[in-house]
C-alpha cells in the first residue's frame, strides 16, 4: 500500500471516542489539538512531553498525560490510535499493538504501517475543508492557502446563516422531497459566487424572499 491510496475520505464523530497519542513533540502536539477540537477524550503518553502540551489540559478536562515510556496495554479500548514519536521502534510497537485492537491507526513517519492518513484541513466556522497529494505537503499548503483566499469571513457567515434558514424550512415544508426542490431551485451557483464577489447581504435576501414567499402560500 501506498501512501497515495488513502483514498477514501470520511468525516468522523470523534465525540468522546478514546483516543491515545504516542508522542510528546510538535506533530504529536498537532494531533492532539485536532482530536480534542473535534470532541474526543485523548491520553498522550510520552516520558516529556511540550508545555504547550500540558497547558491544553487547562481547556480540555476530557486530555489524560503520563509522562512515562509506552506499555503494552496502552492502546486497549482505544477508537483510534496515533504513533508520533521520534523513535522507529516504539512507533512499531504502538502500532503493532493498535492493529490487534483493531484501533484506528495512524503512525507519523511511516503512513503505509497504518489504516487511515489525515489530509491537511482548513477550517472557517461549520466550512471544513480537506486537501491531499498524494504526500506533497507543500503542494497541499498551497491548495488550502487557496481555499481560505476563494472562501473566506463571507461563505462562512453565509453557511451559518443557511443553517438557520434550513430550520425554518424544515417546519415550513416537512417533505424531504420538497424541501430538496426549493434548495435546488434557490441555492444556486451564481449565488454562491454573489456571496463571494463580496454581495453577502444581498445573497442573504435572496433567501429570505424565496423562504418567506414559501411561507405566504396557502
Amino acid at each position: 500500500m501506498s501512501y497515495s491510496q488513502f483514498r477514501y475520505t470520511v468525516q468522523l464523530n470523534m465525540e468522546n471516542r478514546r483516543c491515545v497519542v504516542v508522542g510528546g513533540g510538535d506533530v504529536a502536539l498537532r494531533k492532539t489539538k485536532s482530536l480534542l477540537a473535534a470532541g474526543a477524550s485523548v491520553t498522550v503518553i510520552a516520558p516529556t512531553v511540550l508545555p504547550a502540551i500540558a497547558a491544553l489540559q487547562e481547556t480540555y478536562p476530557a486530555l489524560t498525560v503520563y509522562r512515562r515510556e509506552f506499555h503494552a496495554g496502552d492502546t486497549a479500548n482505544a477508537f483510534l490510535v496515533i504513533a508520533a514519536t521520534d523513535n522507529r521502534s516504539v512507533n512499531e510497537a504502538v502500532a503493532q499493538e493498535a492493529k490487534t485492537h483493531n484501533a484506528l491507526l495512524n503512525v507519523a513517519d511511516d503512513p503505509e504501517a497504518g489504516n487511515f492518513s489525515v489530509a491537511g484541513t482548513y477550517d472557517k466556522g461549520n466550512l471544513h475543508f480537506s486537501a491531499a497529494t498524494g504526500g506533497n505537503p507543500r503542494l497541499t499548503h498551497l491548495l488550502l492557502e487557496d481555499l481560505q483566499q476563494q472562501y473566506g469571513d463571507d461563505v462562512a457567515a453565509f453557511s451559518a446563516f443557511l443553517d438557520e434558514q434550513r430550520n425554518k424550512i424544515r417546519q415550513i415544508l416537512p417533505g424531504a422531497r420538497a424541501r430538496q426542490e426549493f434548495w435546488r431551485k434557490t441555492l444556486t451557483i451564481q449565488l454562491l459566487q454573489e456571496v463571494k464577489a463580496g454581495r453577502l447581504q444581498q445573497a442573504k435576501e435572496t433567501i429570505i424572499n424565496a423562504v418567506n414567499r414559501i411561507g405566504s402560500e396557502p
